[in-house]
């Protein structure tokens, strides 16, 4: 009975981890597009392969462990895991990461738009 329950409580932990992992990955995919904009078409197709992607490590891990019978509080378990890390580590880290965006944003801007007042400058006057 004890290894029963010890199989259990190790497959909710390691579908909370599935969870964690897959909002990991999606991060990476907001990443790609806040630094490259995509249009909501893009979007909408990014989003249907990384999903359809995703399922097949979900499946193999459901397969493995539970003989791919789908149990709720699996389920319950990633979807837990997803909104742990979407609530407690992600929005702190994206919030961080586009302070530190913004700020070299605006560094290079500047400077891109110095060289360019002073290129315009040299080709509309070049004797000066």
């Amino acid at each position: 009975m004890r290894e029963i329950i010890r199989e259990q409580i190790y497959f909710q932990l390691t579908a909370v981890c599935i969870g964690m992992f897959l909002m990991i990955g999606y991060d990476i995919l907001r990443l790609w597009r806040w630094i490259i904009p995509h249009g909501k078409i893009w979007v909408w197709w990014e989003d249907i392969l990384y999903w359809t992607v995703m399922s097949i490590p979900v499946f193999v891990a459901f397969y493995q462990m539970i003989d791919g019978v789908p149990r709720w509080y699996g389920i319950v378990g990633m979807f837990a895991g997803g909104l742990l890390y979407e609530k407690g580590i992600s929005l702190p880290v994206r919030r961080g990461v586009r302070r530190i965006f913004v700020k070299c944003n605006k560094k290079i801007g500047f400077r891109v738009a110095k060289l360019a007042k002073m290129l315009y400058s040299k080709i509309t006057n070049p004797n000066s």
